[in-house]
């Protein structure tokens, strides 16, 4: 494989396995993360994991059908880097999750969730030079992801300002 289309061939390969791949580290990333959490953490993980992670997808499923991005294969009539559907790009589900996950962690391990917040933009990169992505799609996961977890953390705050309220009151 010397040469340029060597070269091309392996960066092909390289940003497959990226773009494709890279997302089963960050699922590892959390695994390990709650297994060495407290126990009286690990409920209350999973409930912020379980809704917000409906709720990151429900925000998807409606900004897709808000916004349609034609993949730029599909637009640009290329081949792009590995096969896949040319559905609405809009918006990049392995982004989502990825970057989802990252927002998740943050509030428990601030330096390992931006370590995955950063391994969720190099999984959106990807995906945009495979030519499945555009930067919109990338982006919208983002948001969408953020503010799926901005409203879990927002509702748990709340949550406990009432449960402290109750205990002040009947004492």
């Amino acid at each position: 494989m010397a040469g340029p289309d060597g070269r091309i061939k392996v960066m092909h390969i390289l940003d497959s396995l990226i773009a494709k791949y890279l997302i089963f580290i960050s699922i590892v990333a959390v695994a390990y993360f709650f297994w060495h959490l407290p126990n009286d953490q690990k409920k209350r993980f999973v409930i912020e994991a379980a809704v917000g992670g409906v709720l990151a997808i429900v925000l998807a499923k409606i900004g897709s059908k808000f916004f349609y991005d034609t993949r730029p294969f599909v637009a640009g009539h290329f081949t792009p880097y590995f096969t896949h559907g040319n559905d609405n790009g809009f918006p990049s589900d392995h982004t989502l999750l990825a970057s989802f996950l990252g927002f998740l962690l943050l509030k428990y391990n601030k330096r390992w969730g931006y370590v995955l917040l950063i391994f969720a933009a190099v999984i959106g990169l990807s995906r945009i030079l495979a030519g499945v992505h555009h930067l919109a799609d990338i982006v919208g996961s983002f948001v969408f992801a953020g503010i799926a977890m901005a409203i879990v953390y927002a509702a748990g705050k709340m949550l406990q300002k009432k449960e402290a309220q109750k205990k002040a009151d009947g004492q």
